[in-house]
């Protein structure tokens, strides 16, 4: 029945849709001149969007009301901006336009609009006027703040996070962690690992943290760097595209960074683990996103080309979830095959850092080539990296912490050791779902906010804390559950 309500209302929507066009190319074949003064205050654009005020003084030549449209054309045809109104007969009426102009990658640019007259008699009356655009100013204004920022604030987030990356090595490499067996965890082992007595998806578990699969992961993610770089320079420049890259990668590299480094040292704390182990999972999360990223391009572009006409809704709720929450959970299932993947607070923390791994790569290919600081503005470009760098971030790592902690939980229990792989399943299931549901959530918010319904986003950041606070409920649960264990085993060790 649902699904009859949803067709149903797609059909109202697409023939009134239609039913606008058809009226608004009538109207614009109009074959009597409408008497009409039209005042255009072109003054400079600054921001995108921008208003440019119009006036229009508009006389009624009829003995019956008329009513006024105002039409613009597009390359589909003229479209109904909206209806200004109706004059009274042998009346006349100034009313004042507001022209919403958006820059569009062109410096200058002109728009053909049209105010319309309609007596009750069917007579069409019009006149025509273009809208001009100069993006000069706004063009500079964007360059030079770009510049600064390049020379502000890349050498100063670089610095730190280089310090951290030093801190964080250097704390890994004096910090010993406990070994299973006399020196797994060494330099020598990192390069040649000893696995020539392990189980096979010991194996694979190694192969995912060794050197040349991480270079190889990292080479797969420049080359989608290189060709977002290449687009981006065709549309705004190569300085221009330098610069958004530069600034797209550092932004969306800080936090996620920040969130892996805190994982691993909440975990090394707690239970000693390696950080091979962290880096393995970060990088291939965003190994994950640029195979993500290939397989949904693919798929959209074969939704569109199907005749199935809300396919941003299906794109959202099922290609996007599925395919990304898949990806990232092979490298989980990949990882769980080690010995010392035993625990689910392990499990929480390596599947948190594969997702903002995951997060890192989408949210660069998000900042730089499906929006830029030319289309919204450099502020609003700036709060939605911060915005997206820190609440994405904290999803992906939810996401896929679903798909990770219940193999961990079912690895630290004995009985179900040997099938704990196959929690995989219900997490993948698990993790589709929750992402489905955000990805909804910031879909209505966009409507809201582009309906002028509200004036900030709801309803993802308010799932986004309700996914946050169930991270750390389950963390708490797993750090009690791995202290249980620990003083368990002190028991059974300790002498009669």
């Amino acid at each position: 029945m649902e699904k009859k309500l949803l067709f149903l209302a797609f059909i109202l929507l697409s023939s009134q849709a239609v039913f606008a066009d058809d009226l608004a190319n009538q109207l614009a074949n109009f074959s009597v001149g409408l008497d009409a003064d039209i005042t255009i205050r072109n003054d400079t654009l600054l921001a995108s969007p921008q208003i440019i005020p119009v006036e229009a003084d508009i006389r009624n030549p009829n003995d019956e009301p008329m009513s006024v449209y105002l039409l613009k054309q597009e390359a589909g045809g003229w479209h109904i901006v909206n209806l200004l109104g109706a004059i009274a007969p042998q009346a006349q009426n100034s009313i004042e336009l507001e022209i919403s102009v958006q820059y569009d990658k062109k410096t200058a640019a002109k728009t053909r609009y049209a105010v319309v007259g309609r007596g009750a008699g069917g007579t069409v009356y019009g006149t025509f006027f273009e809208v001009s655009e100069n993006w000069a100013e706004y063009e500079k204004e964007i360059r030079d703040s770009l510049t600064g920022m390049v020379l502000l604030w890349v050498p100063s987030v670089t610095l730190v996070l280089i310090v951290l990356l030093f801190a964080v090595a250097r704390y890994a490499y004096k910090t010993k962690s406990p070994e299973s067996v006399k020196g797994e965890y060494t330099v020598r082992t990192l390069i040649a690992p000893n696995v020539a007595d392990r189980p096979f998806e010991e194996k694979v578990a190694d192969l995912i943290m060794h050197p040349i699969t991480l270079v190889f992961e990292l080479a797969c993610v420049g080359v989608l760097v290189w060709i977002m770089l290449q687009s981006l320079t065709q549309t705004a420049g190569a300085a221009d595209a330098g610069s958004i890259m530069l600034l797209s990668a550092i932004g969306s590299f800080a936090i996620p960074f920040l969130y892996f480094a805190a994982a691993w040292y909440f975990e090394k704390r707690e239970e000693g683990k390696p950080l091979r182990f962290f880096v393995g999972m970060f990088v291939w999360g965003m190994f994950a996103a640029f195979l993500s990223l290939l397989v949904s391009s693919g798929l959209i572009s074969e939704l569109k080309g199907v005749d199935i006409a809300p396919y941003i809704i299906v794109a959202t709720m099922l290609v996007s979830p599925v395919v990304e929450e898949t990806f990232k959970g092979i490298g989980i299932l990949f990882m769980s095959g080690h010995h010392d993947y035993n625990d689910a607070l392990t499990g929480l923390l390596l599947g948190f850092t594969c997702g903002a791994g995951f997060a890192f790569v989408e949210n660069c290919f998000y900042f730089s080539f499906k929006t830029n600081p030319f289309d919204v503005g450099l502020v609003s470009w700036a709060g939605l990296i911060l915005y997206r760098s820190f609440f994405n971030t904290l999803a992906h790592g939810c996401f896929t912490a679903a798909v990770s902690t219940p193999i961990g939980y079912a690895r630290s229990i004995r009985q179900l050791r040997s099938v704990a792989r196959l929690a995989f399943v219900p997490g993948v299931f698990l993790a589709i779902a929750i992402h489905s549901i955000y990805n909804m959530s910031a879909l209505a918010d966009s409507i809201v906010v582009d309906g002028k319904a509200v004036p900030f986003f709801v309803f993802n950041p308010m799932l986004i804390i309700l996914l946050a606070t169930m991270f750390f409920l389950v963390l708490v649960f797993a750090v009690i559950d791995e202290k249980k264990r620990a003083a368990v085993a002190r028991l059974g060790s300790a002498p009669g």
